[in-house]
């Protein structure tokens, strides 16, 4: 038997490894555009294209295994299923579990690696990839403008554009807000503008038609209209790398966004303190002689009152809006947690959910595996997107929202399996009508 499980592994491997470059290059194709406009329209250097280009490798790679595994198994199974292979196997003395055991312990042992990837190097790729992006913005400062965007990477500037045109540099519908040191804020709108390099160390942007909006605390308010008006925004032809400590949930070990949660659950417990402070000093204080309500004549005792209540009101309804926003982002970074776990653990459902698919196909057609599989991982990652976005809005647990779509389809998994291994007969039910037979027989007995 150990001879047929190392056959059966030697199926697996080629389709497995076959699938994950196939999805990859299917996942990279949106990307590649993207990245080539970078090189072609914003003038990015190449090396530091191919560099983004390796660091979103691994969060692409994080998703295609499990579909390997499932496109493998269907693959790999399906052909020897079509080739008779399986009957053979069956009339030596085989079963089903003999085809599963080694691709379950494949599956254990990738989703086990799995994890330990989505935990070491996935977080610091993606924290490298968006630090590097950051960089460009700041190098290239047209490379991070986008239409209907407001764009922060350069530095004392948020830019918002309507519409641009990256080969003539030319802009429609600008609002600036500077935020430079020293000097007031300041917000520009243009109804258009241009945008050139000056130098090795300058970008002009030169603004039509627009107007300027000042505000300080020495000369008040102050507005302007212009015809045109010239900004020089620093930059450079070097990258610059900044390491930044700042890091979002997907820039995070598990480890690290458990630590996160915890100290955003210090801040919801002190708030909700506050709340229940505020509610007491409210109650307290009705019976209070020195209390609006208790004192001065109706007219006045009306309005002090009035404005007594709104404003204790609006301190309780800001405190508990803090509160839902902590509860929201710690909502959030648990769907991060549990996805770490959670699409690992999809490689040995697919185990169960692709041998009884592959042992029911009677040919081992290779594009009706793959788009077998496409079925069923669309079919998954729909729930887990859909899962996601219901978590993030605080509809259901975040443990539901990652791991429902393993429990249906590991549920359908089990049964297809069971199936298979009564080969093919459906599962027998019991019989209700003699049930109930029965237990009138018993309730007459006694």
């Amino acid at each position: 038997m150990k001879k047929l499980q190392v056959y059966v592994l030697k199926e697996f491997f080629p389709p497995f490894l076959l699938s994950l470059g196939l999805f990859t290059f299917i996942m990279l194709l949106d990307k590649l555009l993207d990245l080539l406009d970078l090189i072609v329209s914003k003038g990015v250097p190449m090396r530091n294209v191919v560099e983004i280009f390796l660091l979103l490798l691994p969060s692409m790679i994080a998703v295609v295994i499990p579909m390997g595994v499932l496109a493998g198994i269907l693959i790999a199974v399906g052909r020897l299923s079509g080739d008779l292979e399986i009957t053979a196997m069956k009339a030596s003395g085989a079963s089903i579990y003999n085809i599963m055991f080694p691709l379950g312990l494949v599956a254990i042992l990738i989703a086990g690696v799995l994890v330990v990837f989505n935990n070491s190097v996935l977080p610091d790729a993606n924290h490298v990839a968006r630090n590097l992006l950051l960089d460009i913005g700041t190098m290239r400062p047209t490379a991070r403008i986008e239409p209907g965007m407001f764009v922060d990477e350069v530095e004392n500037y948020r830019i918002f554009v309507q519409e641009k045109d990256d080969l003539t540099g030319k802009l429609i519908g600008v609002i600036i807000h500077t935020s430079t040191p020293g000097a007031p804020a300041r917000t520009i709108t243009a109804m258009q503008g241009t945008m050139e390099p000056v130098g090795a160390n300058h970008l002009r942007l030169t603004l039509e038609d627009g107007q300027m909006h000042e505000k300080d605390r020495e000369n008040g308010y102050r507005y302007a209209s212009f015809s045109t008006y010239i900004i020089d925004i620093a930059r450079s032809e070097e990258l610059v790398r900044h390491d930044r400590n700042s890091r979002g949930d997907r820039e995070m070990s598990a480890g690290q966004m458990n630590l996160f949660i915890d100290s955003l659950g210090a801040r919801q417990t002190l708030l909700k303190d506050s709340i229940t402070s505020v509610a007491q000093s409210f109650f307290v204080s009705l019976n209070d002689g020195s209390n609006p309500v208790a004192t001065g004549d109706s007219t006045r005792m009306l309005r002090n009152t009035m404005t007594w209540l709104t404003g204790t009101s609006t301190d309780l309804i800001l405190l508990n809006e803090q509160v839902s926003n902590l509860q929201r982002n710690i909502g959030k970074y648990n769907v991060e947690i549990h996805k770490k776990y959670s699409i690992p653990f999809a490689c040995i459902v697919f185990v169960l959910l692709g041998v009884p698919l592959g042992l029911s196909s009677k040919n081992s057609n290779t594009g009706l595996a793959v788009t077998m599989s496409l079925i069923f991982i669309l079919v998954y990652y729909f729930f887990l997107i859909a899962g996601e976005q219901l978590a993030d809005r605080g509809r259901i647990s975040a443990w539901a929202a990652m791991w429902s779509p393993n429990i249906l389809l590991g549920t359908l998994g089990v049964y297809l399996t069971y199936r298979s291994m009564r080969e093919g007969h459906p599962i027998p039910l019991p019989d209700f009508k003699e049930l109930i037979k029965k237990f009138k027989r018993k309730r007459q007995r006694k």
